[in-house]
């Protein structure tokens, strides 16, 4: 049995059904899951080769190898769209009263931070206009939200229903200004993925079955049943969550350029900028499905 070390901001569903259904078991894998609970420590700890593999955005991983220049590579993408919610206090009715308020955040300059320079560009505020204080993972961000710390943040659910529950006002949502983003996707060190081909394709191959086992209509109950008992989600989350399974963990190319398109957009790439190719390999999934590559995302149209 070959134990890898993977992180992550959750279990996503065909990793919770393919632990409990054994298809990782069936592999010969033991997985050992961390959660990450701060975007700095987490992009620090994968830089450093803590964690074999994290399960994590492609932005993230797109961001720290063009701006921190670390080498990785994706290798398939579990979860595609985002069900994040830019929420304010009771009172801020509207994205532009944040103009010099305080926001959580968590990276700075990936991931849901950039989805929020986004939605607040798109209503004349640009990061001058307030003020973000790097505070953690959606929970983490949560918590200082209810604590009257920051005056709006983005969250995620279950801690977006709870605060909205609370009392707090729901300014946007993420997938109005970004849709079909590359949510998680599997990706690690180039050097450790290359050197690890064997368990990287039974990885995916695991993660393939799962999502053919749970994504067959008879298993759909069965899956969120699963869900609500071992992440703890309310029904309609566990529906949000399943919703989101990309078949199989196929890489989608496209939604990686545009993902390119929009850091470049807002000023987060700084070139040369690459094909969107620079930053996966399909031959892993490829061996792993015995399935055709995906056709190429190419060049993002904005590129210098």
């Amino acid at each position: 049995m070959d134990r890898i070390t993977v992180s992550g901001y959750s279990r996503r569903p065909p990793h919770v059904v393919a632990d409990a259904m054994g298809f990782f078991a069936r592999e010969g894998l033991a997985i050992d899951f961390h959660i990450a609970k701060l975007a700095p420590q987490h992009n620090d700890e994968m830089a450093a080769g803590k964690w074999n593999m994290t399960l994590s955005s492609a932005d993230t991983m797109i961001a720290r190898s063009t701006r921190d220049h670390v080498d990785y590579v994706l290798f398939m993408q579990a979860e595609e769209g985002l069900g994040a919610y830019l929420i304010g206090q009771p009172g801020i009715t509207r994205i532009e009263d944040l103009r010099g308020r305080l926001l959580a955040g968590d990276p700075g300059d990936s991931n849901l931070d950039l989805i929020r320079m986004k939605m607040m560009r798109s209503h004349g505020l640009m990061e001058s206009d307030y003020r973000v204080e790097i505070i953690g993972n959606t929970p983490e961000r949560a918590k200082a939200f209810s604590a009257g710390k920051v005056e709006a943040a983005m969250l995620t659910p279950p801690s977006s229903d709870r605060v909205l529950a609370e009392g707090a006002v729901l300014l946007g949502r993420a997938e109005d200004y970004v849709p079909d983003w590359p949510l998680a996707c599997g990706w690690g060190l180039r050097s450790w993925v290359e050197g690890n081909r064997d368990i990287v394709v039974r990885f995916i191959r695991a993660w393939a079955a799962s999502c053919d086992w749970l994504l067959a209509p008879e298993n759909r109950e069965e899956t969120i049943a699963l869900l609500m008992k071992e992440e703890g989600l309310k029904r309609d989350r566990a529906e949000h969550a399943y919703d989101r399974v990309v078949p199989k963990g196929a890489i989608n190319p496209d939604a990686i350029r545009k993902n390119m398109e929009l850091r470049i957009e807002l000023g987060v790439y700084p070139p040369p900028h690459h094909d969107a190719e620079h930053f996966y390999d399909a031959s892993y999934w490829c061996e792993a499905t015995g399935l055709s590559a995906p056709k190429p995302g190419g060049r993002p149209k904005n590129a210098a």
